[in-house]
């Protein structure tokens, strides 16, 4: 089964180091209008779909009687929490590009430049962000909290997801977002092509917009930028997104709740199979049923 463009963007810019990469930064328009002009915001629940888009399901800092929830309502149980205090970062991330490794800047001095910025590659997977104004950032000050909470309601959720995906399409975890990164302005680009020949990217200033870059690539290419700019509005561009991963299996006898930069270790991942095969002993007739637990895991 081939990678879908979210998933070889995420895969390469996660080196980054900022949180899980965004292939569409900007909001679903089928949010409330107010979301559409912010963007993303700490409580959001939801998947990132195939393309790269945060599709939000609720927020568990707002009451249930919130805009955002009158399509579906919210999960059984829900109770809304309060936000906490938040850390906030006008320049988190400096102007100029983000990209994997295998990517490398040309510096050319002296001599005209047919692009803005220039790369060679010599990798045959990698991703590449450029932010022409930078992008701030707001995270909660104190995230384990909203672990906290993802431990007890992650089986409810995972219930309440079920109601709009389905069993069959809901193939993606769980997100919770304790924080972002947000920008005005942005162009991307993801490859993976079946060799490791060198190439060349090339960023262009728009002619007709300079608040944005036009990727060009040597070879094959998924690329993508922002219709906005320096003048656009409000920030709400969400190129990454950092919180809790949430992943619920039929196999296993609990959840699964980490960082959205954390993995398990091979370790941990044998030691949940072998909690599984005891489950599902346990749950055979005349065994011992096993109510589901969600164990915290920190790496």
């Amino acid at each position: 089964m081939n990678d879908s463009f979210q998933d070889v963007y995420a895969k390469h810019l996660q080196c980054a180091d900022y949180g899980y990469p965004l292939r569409m930064p900007e909001p679903m328009t089928t949010l409330p209008q107010n979301y559409q002009d912010s963007g993303l915001q700490i409580g959001d629940v939801g998947i990132v779909d195939s393309r790269g888009q945060f599709d939000v399901l609720f927020n568990i800092c707002k009451r249930s009687d919130n805009p955002l929830h009158d399509p579906l309502g919210v999960p059984e149980n829900f109770q809304p929490v309060q936000r906490g205090d938040v850390k906030f970062s006008d320049n988190a991330i400096s102007a100029g590009p983000i990209h994997s490794h295998g990517i490398e800047q040309i510096l050319q001095h002296n001599r005209p430049r047919p692009a803005y910025y220039e790369f060679d590659s010599s990798t045959p997977a990698g991703a590449i962000l450029i932010l022409p104004h930078g992008a701030m950032s707001v995270e909660l000050s104190f995230p384990e909290q909203f672990r906290e909470v993802a431990t007890k309601s992650a089986l409810q959720w995972y219930e309440f997801a079920k109601k709009r995906y389905g069993v069959q399409h809901l193939d993606r975890s769980l997100y919770l977002i304790t924080g972002f990164y947000k920008a005005r302005s942005w162009s991307l680009g993801s490859f993976n092509k079946p060799t490791n020949a060198p190439g060349k990217i090339l960023a262009r200033r728009d002619d007709i917009n300079p608040n944005i870059y036009l990727l060009e690539f040597t070879f094959p290419a998924d690329r993508r930028h922002s219709r906005g700019g320096e003048d656009s509005g409000g920030i709400n561009q969400t190129v990454f997104i950092t919180g809790f991963k949430i992943t619920v299996r039929s196999w296993l006898p609990d959840p699964i709740i980490l960082r959205v930069t954390e993995s398990e270790t091979t370790w941990s991942i044998l030691v949940r199979l072998f909690k599984a095969c005891i489950y599902r002993l346990r749950s055979l007739p005349g065994g011992h049923k096993q109510h589901p637990a969600i164990s915290k895991l920190r790496m």
